[in-house]
């Protein structure tokens, strides 16, 4: 389905031009309190609203929330999607959405380090299956599922400036009952590789620090075993698709960029003198290769098991949608 396809979609659906007009301020200061940009609430017309509506009609039937799972490559765009569309679910379609972020369930940096000592020294950097804490996200989704009228509950927040879990006073407040879930990581939805593709290294980290493969054998189980468990909770399988995995770095380069603005806003010229992490870009460089193997690998797994996709071009532009035909 094309852009111009989800128009007629939401025309054929009459839906008034006055909830467009409505919601753009609400959508422009949410993509403000994201630091994207706000020319993406031009979109709404012709792609955040035509797709809130077919979640709206698909989460219907539900007797528990609708759990939609959304993955891409770092910076492709999910977090901003996401937030977009599940406020106008709230605001619009009068439905409780909330975000779950793969990269607020991070194991915290103590319990991530004591991992990295008994497993392998590559784990001490977040990012990877094995380092998230998979067992906080099942009961936080089981949470989610039976959370009543009147009820509350608090969803973990992590700082990766400080590259650990933020304090709960500072988590994510949610009030039930909840209708839609999105839950969200660059890969979320990842299907395990196979073991002969895992022994010849691709990059460089690979080559010098996991010589014998064991670490990518090791996050290749996670993706077996806990992190299946984990994607099976998802109704519905969402992938933001890259024109190609050369792109990647330029997008999530961007993305540390805007953090690192970020950052400069809130501490000013203190920001030096504070443990505060912004990458270079040429650590960023070394860091992406922790992701490369999987990402490539979802690059061309998720054509075909993916139920939504939303093709990209090189400015993270989405061009093409292809929904469900049916459910």
């Amino acid at each position: 389905m094309n852009i111009t396809e989800l128009r007629l979609l939401s025309q054929a659906h009459n839906l008034p031009a006055s909830l467009a007009e409505r919601l753009r301020f609400d959508v422009e200061q949410t993509l403000k309190g994201l630091y994207a940009d706000e020319s993406l609430a031009d979109r709404l017309d012709d792609l955040y609203l035509p797709f809130a509506r077919w979640v709206s009609q698909y989460s219907r039937p539900k007797h528990q929330p609708l759990v939609l799972g959304m993955g891409g490559p770092q910076g492709c765009g999910k977090t901003t999607f996401c937030a977009v569309v599940s406020h106008i679910l709230a605001k619009g379609f009068d439905l409780n959405a909330v975000v779950v972020s793969l990269d607020d369930l991070y194991l915290t940096q103590k319990d991530r380090l004591a991992y990295a000592e008994t497993a392998h020294p590559l784990f001490a950097t977040r990012g990877v299956p094995g380092t998230h804490d998979t067992q906080l996200a099942l009961t936080i989704f089981d949470r989610l599922k039976h959370l009543q009228e009147g009820e509350v509950m608090y969803v973990p927040k992590f700082d990766k400036s400080l590259d650990d879990r933020k304090p709960v006073h500072r988590w994510q407040e949610v009030a039930g009952p909840v209708d839609v879930i999105f839950f969200e990581g660059w890969c979320v939805g990842a299907s395990p590789m196979s073991e002969e593709s895992l022994n010849e290294p691709i990059n460089r980290l690979e080559a010098d620090k996991d010589a014998d493969a064991s670490w990518r054998h090791a996050v290749n189980e996670q993706l077996q075993q806990d992190y299946k468990r984990l994607f099976e909770l998802i109704d519905v399988q969402m992938w933001m698709q890259p024109p190609s995995f050369d792109v990647v770095y330029d997008w999530r380069n961007k993305q540390e960029r805007v953090l690192e603005a970020h950052l400069h806003d809130i501490h000013g010229g203190v920001l030096d003198t504070l443990d505060i992490k912004v990458m270079s870009p040429e650590a960023l460089k070394g860091f992406m290769q922790y992701y490369e193997r999987i990402t490539r690998h979802m690059i061309c797994s998720m054509a075909q098991s993916a139920d939504v996709h939303f093709m990209l071009d090189e400015h993270q532009t989405v061009i093409k949608t292809k929904l469900p035909r049916a459910h």
